[in-house]
């Protein structure tokens, strides 16, 4: 049966749901009188009349959401820039939710999708035309979606090390622990929007609860859709070992606002379970990192880390996000953020033994540098009691491992590096420089407003954070 004879029944029933109906694309609408066909228990062969009746009487059973959005999910992607052109108003979001829940209602998968697919097409297809010096817009965008998900695995990483060291893992040679937490089956059959509010207000409700419970945790988590695009949480998190409760009041926690997955898991381990392979876990969080409706984000963190991750790698400096640092810190951090694993060095005593064949003493001769330091070194977090482990003018509160409080000894060393003053009569003044495991600082503030020589022990001026001073006259 043809659908044309199937749409003439329609209109000669109810002009008004023909009129509704036909603002559909016929992909999506060919769906939708299968979809009605199956749950009306029609045959293949049923009568054309017949089905029409029971597309009117199913019609208004729809969520009037998705009915309202039936023009706008069948609009192309040069109809959506026309009509921005006229309007002014960016429609392609709203477009993007619209579609996710008609193939939600009609049972479609994302890959099956041809509305879909031929709005991706056309959209790569004209990013890719635009080119300036030789690169398209598409290959900004892809360059930026990999810098990001660089940026964010980076991150994750010295988290993960940060926590070994803070004591946040049951030992200093193992990792937090991962759970999957999914809405109850209500939210499937809501739109996109209701369920995303959902899930955010019930990860944004434990971050809450756990932060009034005073219980010192970190995280990473991601939020994305199941194979019907319902979006549910993952999350990769470590928790304060010195209070062995906090791990139980955590998971308390995490069960009050996904009571359901309690029951799940009471049968299911997996569900919330340890971490044997960090990297592992990582990479299945990060495998859609940075597609459409798929958000990443920390725990725990600076809530503009990942500004403040980007201008130090860019050597960005002047950055209002980096105003919080000291010149010292900023060249620190930057030297630890090219740091992938922990390595030990000779320092300057060490070499001058090594030179002459002395015995090198681990202690006094070496020092160690690890990712974990790169978080402390910009006072990446944001409970104190944790930046707090990186200054050398704060007592360590809890240490549960002597090899802990060695390694947080040994990070201040590095993280705090002793000032050598050096006094120059001839310009009345006081300069210092500061030596960080033998290798002098670089300075990104000009001393003052007089010219400076550069010659004071190879100390210069590497970038600006102000104003530069005049030059000689």
């Amino acid at each position: 049966m043809s659908y044309e004879k199937l749409e003439q029944h329609i209109h000669e029933h109810d002009i008004n749901t023909y009129d509704i109906i036909t603002a559909l694309t016929p992909f999506y609408r060919y769906k939708l009188y299968q979809k009605i066909k199956e749950n009306s228990r029609l045959s293949d062969d049923c009568d054309a009349c017949e089905w029409a009746l029971n597309v009117l009487k199913m019609l208004p059973r729809l969520k009037k959401s998705v009915v309202d959005t039936f023009e706008l999910v069948s609009l192309s992607y040069a109809e959506l820039r026309q009509h921005y052109g006229i309007t002014g108003q960016k429609l392609s979001a709203k477009a993007d939710k619209a579609r996710i829940n008609i193939r939600k209602a009609l049972s479609i998968s994302k890959d099956d999708d041809e509305v879909q697919q031929k709005f991706d097409a056309d959209k790569a297809s004209r990013y890719k035309s635009i080119k300036y010096n030789g690169f398209s817009v598409q290959d900004s965008i892809d360059k930026k979606k990999k810098n990001n998900k660089a940026r964010d695995w980076a991150i994750s990483e010295c988290l993960e090390a940060s926590a070994r060291l803070a004591g946040l893992t049951p030992s200093a040679h193992e990792s937090g622990y991962f759970i999957s937490l999914t809405l109850p089956g209500k939210y499937h059959s809501m739109t996109y929007e209701q369920a995303n509010d959902e899930i955010n207000r019930r990860l944004n409700g434990i971050k809450r609860d756990a932060e009034r419970a005073d219980i010192l945790w970190l995280g990473i988590y991601k939020i994305h859709g199941h194979k019907d695009e319902t979006p549910h949480l993952h999350i990769i998190y470590f928790v304060n070992n010195d209070n062995k409760k906090d791990l139980d009041k955590l998971t308390k926690i995490f069960f009050k606002y996904f009571q359901q997955e309690e029951e799940r898991w009471e049968k299911n381990y997996s569900i919330n379970q340890k971490i044997t392979y960090f990297d592992g876990v990582l990479g299945y969080l990060f495998k859609d990192h940075g597609e459409p409706n798929v958000r990443t984000g920390f725990i725990g963190l600076r809530k503009d880390i990942k500004k403040v991750w980007n201008s130090l790698y860019t050597d960005d400096y002047g950055d209002s996000s980096l105003s919080y640092l000291s010149d010292e810190r900023m060249w620190i951090a930057k030297q630890l953020m090219s740091v992938k694993e922990e390595t030990t060095y000779l320092n300057k005593q060490g070499l001058e033994k090594y030179r002459t064949g002395q015995n090198i003493n681990h202690d006094t001769d070496m020092y160690t540098v690890s990712p974990a330091y790169t978080l402390f070194s910009i006072s990446g977090f944001r409970d104190d009691r944790i930046n707090k482990l990186g200054q050398n003018d704060n007592k360590i509160d809890y240490i549960e491992t002597c090899s802990r409080f060695i390694s947080i000894t040994k990070m201040r060393e590095y993280l705090n590096p002793k000032r050598i003053p050096y006094k120059y009569k001839k310009y009345r003044k006081i300069y210092n420089t500061y030596s960080v495991n033998s290798v002098n600082g670089k300075s990104y503030l000009y001393i003052n407003t007089k010219n400076v020589l550069g010659v004071f022990f190879d100390y210069q001026c590497n970038q600006l954070r102000g104003q530069p001073p005049p030059f000689a006259g």
